[in-house]
């Protein structure tokens, strides 16, 4: 394991910033934590979508609170008060992103908005845990696509821009057997004329985020609203490095890459942090 004491990151040197999503069975030890660290540190992320982290709010009062200081990132955290087993998400934030964060939104452990002032921009940047079909999830589905629903009005009437990364548990190839109702998601963002980046720049079809016994599966996405100011150049899939010899989990990671020279140009309005 690397040393990230050893290691001062400096901030990030790049207008080009990439975000990335992953699903990371459960952030409740101290070692997968660093583990995490270590991979969001040393792959430059700028922003990092962290779904599945198991965490009550009790555990993350201190995760990174050392680090985000020597390292020039900042963490943000949404957990479920309910005793939910696969719930929670974060937000990995490097600089000079974190800096323009102005308000933070979240809902039971599903849902994370940080909104990012800019100069003439505003950028929502979403964290997004959809559970998997079945009855049991129908209520919490219904009632997050509510809850986003709510966000992006909000978005549309403010003038913001929106990003929204996570693990929707939905593959359109993989689950064709499904009923419709099971698409409602995709079917809504492509409504809204979202752009699904890895669908975007794959000319081969999008490469699989899920693998599991008997094959593998799409299940986790980046979307940016229409006319997003920071133009997605590619995405794709890259591995999370094993943890103690084994898979960190048994999720890729999807990255996409954005083009926030404009955004940056000029300083933002807002009071940097």
């Amino acid at each position: 394991m690397i040393d990230n004491k050893k290691h001062n990151f400096s901030p990030h040197p790049s207008t080009l910033i990439k975000f990335g999503q992953i699903n990371v069975n459960g952030l409740c030890s101290l070692v997968r934590q660093q583990h995490l660290l270590n991979f969001f540190l040393h792959s430059s992320f700028g922003a990092l979508s962290l779904n599945d982290t198991r965490l009550f709010p009790s555990n993350t009062k201190f995760i990174f609170k050392n680090e985000h200081f020597q390292h020039h990132f900042r963490s943000y955290w949404a957990c479920s008060t309910s005793f939910r087993l696969h719930d929670g998400v974060g937000i990995l934030l490097r600089n000079p992103l974190h800096k323009h964060v102005q308000t933070i939104d979240s809902w039971n452990g599903r849902l994370l908005k940080l909104d990012l002032f800019f100069h003439q921009t505003k950028i929502s940047i979403i964290s997004l845990y959809y559970p998997p079909s079945g009855s049991i999830h129908h209520s919490i589905c219904n009632d997050l696509i509510a809850k986003l629903l709510s966000w992006l009005d909000h978005a549309h009437v403010n003038n913001y821009h929106v990003v929204i990364l996570g693990d929707f548990n939905v593959d359109e190839i993989a689950h064709s057997n499904y009923s419709p109702n099971h698409f409602k998601l995709l079917r809504l963002l492509s409504f809204w004329f979202f752009t699904d980046h890895q669908a975007y720049s794959s000319l081969d079809g999008p490469d699989p985020t899920f693998y599991y016994t008997n094959g593998t599966s799409r299940l986790d996405y980046i979307w940016s609203s229409p006319g997003f100011p920071a133009p997605g150049l590619f995405s794709q899939v890259i591995a999370c490095p094993n943890f103690l010899d084994r898979p960190f989990t048994d999720h890729k990671v999807l990255t996409t890459v954005f083009d926030f020279s404009s955004c940056l140009a000029i300083l933002a309005k807002s009071r940097l942090k």
